[in-house]
């Protein structure tokens, strides 16, 4: 192996960024948004796969965002001591304003003490009020600069392409301002933020240089894994000679797969980076949680100890306050029968982590009707366990009163119908809606709007102070003098 070069030289490295905020705010439309117009302008195929990270280049200086699509993911890494980015991009929908996640994602910012950059998106959107965000801010101890504090905030729109270009602006400033710097020449290390079993490739993992330089051929090992670089690939999959302080790189040539988050060290020899691996047993943590709580119970198969813990650390991560994980069993291996007639017998579901299940456990899968689901990315392993989990909650049936009606005459009956006029008194009158029957002020029955009109005209809604008839639907008799409370029910999702 070519020693690496001892002499190193402190030079500025580009900033890493992380981006996150809630689920529906935009963070990964504004990773792609960024991606097309820097990465794939320039490149035929552009990314054919989750790598975990990607560099581009702006005002001829780069800039390395990881792509992490869950909290979850972010989260497993920092819980291993990694600060691994330099600045969070905080995305917030400038219509919706702050959500249950968005307070999840300033909990991880604030932990990893890192610069912060709020980027109220959808600015397109009607009702879009980033003023009304910034106040909400102030609430989570968030002060952006037009509010006297020091966050810079950008208005963004990750669909038009809106200050997408300021917002990398403010990212090189603040690195500028930071003096970002690394050594570069001496023996590399760094960070695992992706990994997975390729089936043609072997053990695949995207790493992130945050000291040194890593080269083929170079001897590498973390606390679960060993090997040897075969191949060294950019983020799109080229071959690259050597990878430098924030530069993402998939390497191939671990002996097996190592989990994400472990810190990566380049070694001398391959016998120096076996002996630094930590001896860990064969088995996992179990959750312990309340049993009276509504759980999510979960059998998990992988294909290493380090795969197991990394699912653990990812686990303990996800609300649980109204539905919590139970995990019944964790260990490594491919799913047997066993493991099938436990989940049923538990109603549990299996999760198989870059695993197979032998021909037996998927016939028997399949006749006991025990769902089985498959990962090599641990990010979407913790979104389907977020969903599985958002399954369980009850949706709330939620009441909304529209509006009265004063019933003053009833031109026609038939069986289950009638056709009434009347004063809308309060509020409005919406075609589809519900209504109760009110007579000398106690109900005696319920119904619904199927048509509606005014002025012998067809509306969808008739506000206060105009005259409507409507065709009623229900089996109680509506009299002249009554009066119709008007309302309308959805079913609520609870969050978890």
């Amino acid at each position: 192996m070519a020693e690496n070069i001892k002499q190193s030289d402190v030079a500025t490295r580009p900033p890493v960024v992380v981006v996150l905020g809630h689920i529906d705010h935009g963070k990964t439309s504004l990773l792609m948004a960024i991606r097309d117009f820097k990465v794939l302008e320039k490149e035929s195929g552009g990314i054919t796969q989750h790598v975990g990270a990607y560099q581009i280049e702006h005002n001829n200086n780069k800039i390395t965002f990881i792509d992490t699509p869950g909290h979850e993911s972010f989260s497993a890494i920092r819980s291993r001591g990694s600060k691994l980015a330099d600045i969070a991009v905080l995305v917030i929908d400038a219509a919706e304003g702050i959500k249950k996640q968005t307070k999840e994602a300033i909990t991880h910012i604030k932990s990893a003490g890192i610069l912060t950059i709020v980027a109220f998106n959808k600015i397109d959107k009607p009702g879009a009020n980033p003023e009304m965000v910034k106040q909400q801010l102030t609430k989570e101890d968030i002060w952006v600069e037009s509010f006297g504090g020091k966050v810079p905030s950008v208005e963004i729109s990750a669909k038009t392409g809106q200050g997408i270009t300021d917002l990398l602006d403010m990212i090189q400033l603040l690195a500028e301002v930071e003096e970002l710097k690394a050594e570069f020449g001496v023996k590399a290390e760094g960070t695992i933020i992706e990994s997975y079993l390729d089936p043609k490739k072997g053990p695949t993992s995207t790493v992130l240089v945050e000291n040194g330089t890593l080269r083929q051929s170079d001897f590498v090992g973390t606390d679960s894994a060993v090997g040897k670089v075969k191949n060294l690939g950019d983020f799109l999959g080229k071959e690259m000679k050597e990878a430098n302080p924030s530069d993402p790189a998939i390497i191939i040539g671990f002996e097996n797969v190592p989990a994400v988050g472990e810190k990566f060290h380049v070694y001398s020899s391959y016998d120096e980076a076996k002996s630094n691996m930590k001896v860990r047993e064969l088995k996992t943590e179990i959750l312990e949680v309340d049993p009276t709580k509504k759980c999510l119970n979960l059998i998990i198969k992988g294909d290493a100890q380090g795969s197991l813990e990394g699912i653990g650390e990812v686990l303990k991560t996800l609300p649980q306050e109204n539905v919590c994980v139970r995990v019944l069993k964790s260990e490594v291996g491919d799913i047997t029968e066993a493991d099938v007639k436990m989940a049923k017998t538990s109603e549990a579901v299996i999760i198989a982590f870059r695993v197979k299940k032998d021909k037996v456990a998927e016939i028997t899968a399949e006749n006991n009707k025990v769902k089985v689901y498959d990962f090599s990315i641990i990010y979407e392993l913790a979104q389907k366990v977020r969903e599985l989990m958002e399954r369980k909650l009850v949706k709330a049936k939620e009441r909304t009163d529209l509006g009265k009606i004063e019933v003053l005459a009833i031109f026609r009956t038939e069986k289950n119908r009638q056709i009434v006029g009347g004063n809308v008194i309060e509020g409005e009158v919406q075609k589809g809606a519900s209504l109760e029957i009110f007579r000398n002020g106690e109900k005696v029955g319920q119904g619904r709007i199927v048509e509606l009109q005014s002025n012998k005209k067809d509306f969808d809604v008739v506000k206060k102070g105009r005259e409507s008839g409507i065709l009623y639907q229900g089996s109680e008799r509506i009299k002249e003098g009554d009066e119709l409370v008007v309302y309308k029910e959805e079913y609520i999702q609870e969050e978890l």
